[in-house]
């Protein structure tokens, strides 16, 4: 989806990050806002491309990390924006191999964030400083991610505190 109205100054933008990144490395742009893009590119250019947007585009600020478990793959997506601009950069990992590189040394916001998406679905954040657990406690059984798909309620509960619920 494109939006008709998307400004020159931040499809400058979308174009400087494909060519930093390269475009064989990109595998989706959206920008279905004026102000708002989503870019899908390659996990082994991440680091790379968060660093260009931070230095040559301006985006230090990190609004948050969220996730999403898609089956076979975990898309996760970095919310990063400046002023006119909501970028929206997007990768995958496979489920059985979730592992992202940590971007805490380019963006510090990242620190809290990559550990709440390794709690929560799993997707360890390789180089993070302290990736130690953020939500939950030292009890709570290691591999048992409740975003993924695989787990409802009942068997998150049973798992966690061994209870059936009725």
């Amino acid at each position: 989806m494109t939006c008709t109205s998307f400004p020159e100054d931040n499809q400058k933008t979308i174009n400087g990050l494909t060519d930093a990144v390269g475009k064989e490395n990109v595998y989706e742009v959206s920008t279905p806002k004026p102000r708002k893009a989503y870019v899908r590119i390659n996990v082994g250019k991440l680091r790379d491309a968060v660093t260009y947007l931070k230095e040559k585009e301006g985006f230090y600020h990190l609004a948050t990390i969220t996730g999403l478990d898609l089956g076979e793959e975990i898309e996760i997506i970095y919310h990063l924006d400046r002023p006119g601009l909501l970028l929206s950069l997007k990768t995958r990992v496979p489920s059985n191999k979730p592992v992202v590189p940590s971007i805490t040394e380019i963006i510090n916001g990242a620190t809290l964030y990559e550990r709440e998406v390794n709690d929560l679905l799993g997707v360890f954040p390789e180089g993070h400083p302290d990736p130690k657990r953020l939500m939950h406690t030292e009890e709570w059984p290691d591999g048992v991610h409740p975003l993924l798909k695989k787990w409802d309620i009942k068997s998150l509960r049973k798992t966690v505190d061994g209870e059936d619920w009725t």
